[in-house]
C-alpha cells in the first residue's frame, strides 16, 4: 500500500501526493524518480541528478560551497539543498544536525541554497544565512532563521530587519553582517546555488544527495536519513 504524505505544492495535481516524501515542490515538479550521479574517492565531483538535469554535468559541491562538517577521513559526502522558507526544510535541519553529531568523523556535510519561486522570502533569508556564514555562524543562523520561520516567512515588508535580529542575537559583527547581506558576492552565491540546483534537475526542497545519489528522505523520520548513511559507510 502506498503511503500518503503531506506536501507543500505549487501547481501540482493532487495525484502526485501519493508515495512522495514531505517536501516543498517546485512548479515543474513531477514524479520522485532519482538517478545515481558520479562520485570520486574524495567525495562528490559532479552528477546528473534528476530526469530533467542539464546534459552538462555541474558540480554538486563547488570549491567555495559551505561545509558544516568536514572530517579529515570522511567516507561519504552529503549535500543538502535547502529553502529557508520551506517548513519541511526546518524539520530537515534538525535531522542534518543530528547526523552531523552522530557521524562527525565520517560524514562531510555541505549546505547549498535552493530558494523556490513559491517562497518569496526565501532568497532574502538565504542571503541572511550566507552573510552569517561569513562569520562562521551558518549553522546557528540557520537554526535561528528556521526557528523564527513563522514570523518572517509571511512578512511583506521589513524582512531584512527581522532577519538581522537573529544575527544580532548571535552576537555577530552587525556592520560586517549588513555589508555582506547586501553584497553582490552573497547575492551571486545564492543565485548560483539556485541555478545549479535547477540544472541538476532537483524538483523541491529539502533535496538530500548522498555520494551523488538523490535520497528520498522523510523530514519527520531520522531513520530515513540514517539508514542510507549507514549503508554507504558500511560499503
Amino acid at each position: 500500500m502506498l503511503k500518503r504524505k503531506t506536501l507543500c505544492l505549487a501547481g501540482l495535481s493532487a495525484a502526485l501526493l501519493i508515495a512522495s516524501v514531505a517536501s516543498c515542490a517546485s512548479p515543474e515538479a513531477a514524479s520522485p524518480d532519482v538517478n545515481t550521479g558520479a562520485t570520486s574517492s574524495t567525495g562528490i565531483t559532479s552528477a546528473p541528478i534528476g530526469p530533467n538535469a542539464s546534459a552538462t554535468a555541474l558540480p554538486l559541491v563547488r570549491a567555495d560551497s559551505r561545509i558544516v562538517n568536514n572530517p579529515a577521513e570522511a567516507k561519504a559526502t552529503l549535500v543538502l539543498f535547502t529553502d529557508y522558507q520551506c517548513p519541511y526544510c526546518a524539520k530537515m535541519d534538525t535531522l542534518i544536525n543530528k547526523a552531523r553529531d552522530e557521524y562527525s568523523g565520517q560524514l562531510k556535510i555541505v549546505v547549498r541554497n535552493f530558494p523556490l519561486a513559491m517562497h518569496p522570502n526565501a532568497p532574502i533569508a538565504a542571503r541572511a544565512v550566507e552573510a552569517a556564514a561569513e562569520q562562521n555562524a551558518l549553522t546557528t543562523m540557520a537554526e535561528a532563521v528556521f526557528k523564527g520561520q513563522t514570523t518572517w516567512a509571511k512578512a511583506t515588508d521589513g524582512q531584512a530587519q527581522l532577519l538581522a535580529k537573529y544575527a544580532r542575537g548571535l552576537g555577530l559583527d552587525m556592520t560586517k553582517f549588513e555589508q555582506d547581506f547586501t553584497s553582490a558576492k552573497i547575492g551571486d552565491r545564492v543565485e548560483r546555488d539556485l541555478q545549479d540546483a535547477t540544472a541538476l534537475g532537483l524538483r523541491g526542497t529539502p533535496s538530500v544527495v548522498l555520494n551523488g545519489k538523490l535520497l528520498s528522505v522523510d523530514s519527520t523520520d531520522y531513520s530515513t536519513l540514517k539508514t542510507p548513511i549507514d549503508r554507504v559507510l558500511a560499503g
